[in-house]
């Protein structure tokens, strides 16, 4: 019997996933949920973050229909979290998740260079991070890159994009080196990327020209005529317009809390730009990464 949490805890919201197996050929149950930051912070006296979670794993017992106890299921969670906040967030996280689940199952993640993820005797890939400083790029941005494990597998990919928009948007680029007939290893490289201000920074940062910016089931117009669609539409276009400076042909994984936006935005300037971008939306992708640790074997 395995259970596992995955927290991935980004600049403005806190997003878990639990998985459950009874035994190894069991299927699979899972729940997942979010909640705000300043959530964790303004209610941890009440400890929200703590009954959010176990809410979810007290929705796993029932799926489960009951067969064992919380306090058994409790004990047997294997908790992997990847943080990109402060640590005086991190603290307020950790004091809340260690009341409900054993210290000695805590796997904090971080950022590695090189990393080996076999997937049988015959094949393993390395993850790899082209930068002066490997362990500054974003752990969050490194488990997406781990998260393609499974479609490299499948596809024989030279480059990728991932595209994450979420707080800040960002476009990172992946080197992908298939392993020859007589090489059982691929190497996925990190060749850097860009970043920009998300959705929300770019609409705040317009302020002084309107009170009254729409965040909320906003169509993005074509040339607008009045002052807030005039911002809404500008933010739309400039965010989707990252993803056209790509080959058509090279994938973009897209995942992040602002999909939904992105697809509008993407909508309208592939209008404006004659153009298409082979978008593949992953909004797991990070959990994947998450899951592939769970599971490596060195």
């Amino acid at each position: 019997m395995e259970m596992k949490l995955f927290v991935d805890s980004g600049n403005s919201r806190l997003k878990w996933a639990i998985i459950f197996r009874e035994y190894p050929k069991a299927g699979l149950l899972a729940t997942s949920g979010s909640i705000d930051i300043t959530a964790i912070v303004d209610k941890h006296k009440d400890r929200y973050l703590k009954n959010s979670i176990l809410n979810s794993v007290k929705k796993l017992r029932e799926y489960a229909n009951g067969k064992y106890t919380l306090l058994n299921l409790q004990k047997i969670v294997k908790v992997y979290m990847a943080s990109v906040n402060p640590r005086i967030i991190n603290k307020l996280i950790n004091c809340e998740l260690k009341e409900i689940f054993l210290l000695e199952n805590f796997y904090p993640i971080t950022t590695q260079d090189n990393k080996k993820i076999i997937l049988s005797e015959n094949h393993k890939i390395v993850f790899k991070i082209n930068r002066d400083k490997p362990e500054e790029l974003g752990v969050d941005r490194w488990l997406a890159m781990l998260g393609l494990t499974e479609r490299l597998m499948r596809k024989n990919y030279d480059d990728a994009f991932i595209l994450s928009v979420g707080t800040a948007t960002v476009l990172d680029k992946i080197k992908i080196h298939q392993g020859k007939k007589n090489s059982a290893t691929t190497k996925v490289i990190h060749e850097g990327g860009y970043i920009v201000p998300g959705f929300a920074m770019m609409e705040n940062s317009l302020n002084f020209l309107t009170s009254g910016v729409r965040g909320h089931e906003f169509r993005p117009l074509a040339f607008p005529t009045n002052t807030v669609d005039s911002v809404m539409s500008g933010v739309y276009n400039v965010q989707a317009a990252l993803s056209f400076i790509v080959s058509e042909r090279v994938p973009v994984f897209l995942y992040g809390g602002n999909i939904d936006k992105f697809t509008l935005g993407r909508t309208l300037a592939r209008k404006f730009l004659k153009r298409e971008s082979n978008i593949i939306k992953d909004p797991w992708l990070v959990f994947k990464g998450l899951n592939q640790l769970s599971n490596c074997k060195s």
